[in-house]
């Protein structure tokens, strides 16, 4: 019941902009309390969650900085949950996950992976892991070093950011593995494996903005 609840005051809560309005924003205009429609739902931005990418040895800051911006998204017709991230490098690029999995359920020589397989994966800049029969092959390109923002303020101070290393894998149908390598024990988020893939930013409707 609670959730249903949660549902119909969001529903109700919705004031959407006219279709012109809509066509002037994309997914970087969203804030906390924003509207999306995109995978055949519509989705409230519940949580709004910033990382900025830094040096991998030591997490100290780069001279020009380079921002990964992720919202938590609550669906209106099903209240799920799930987590949908953007990025401009030379274009607008959109991430969604599809499924938080269990690291014991990844396998890297025939058992669990380890931080310890992580970094000699990351040393060697190769290797592969495997996932329900599945096998995701390194990106070192795609890996990364960050600090983790949970509210816009800090990250506009970079302030107490949560250092955390993000070893990116992917397989030959183009599925994203993520594995998250939390370095400080403050508060985070729960999500430490995760399947995603790639979204067209013009797939997504912008319908409130917050």
């Amino acid at each position: 019941m609670k959730d249903f609840k949660q549902r119909l005051d969001a529903i109700r809560s919705i004031e959407p902009l006219s279709v012109s309005e809509r066509t002037q924003l994309d997914i970087t205009s969203v804030r906390k309390g924003g509207i999306l429609e995109f995978a055949n739902d519509t989705w409230q931005v519940v949580n709004f969650y910033r990382y900025l990418d830094v040096k991998w040895s030591n997490f100290s800051l780069r001279k020009k900085d380079y921002w990964v911006t992720e919202y938590q998204v609550y669906s209106l017709t099903s209240g799920k949950t799930t987590y949908i991230e953007w990025e401009v490098d030379d274009e607008l690029e959109v991430c969604l996950t599809d499924a938080t999995i269990k690291l014991r359920d990844i396998s890297f020589n025939r058992k669990p992976v380890s931080r310890n397989d992580l970094d000699f994966i990351a040393d060697e800049e190769q290797g592969e892991v495997i996932f329900k029969g599945k096998r995701y092959f390194y990106s070192d390109d795609d890996t990364w070093a960050g600090l983790f923002y949970s509210n816009a303020e800090d990250a506009k101070n970079k302030k107490e950011g949560i250092p955390l290393k993000v070893y990116e894998f992917e397989s030959d149908d183009g599925e994203y593995l993520s594995i998250e390598s939390w370095h400080d024990d403050l508060e985070r988020p729960e999500r430490e494996a995760f399947l995603s893939h790639s979204v067209k930013a013009n797939t997504i409707d912008v319908l409130q903005i917050s």
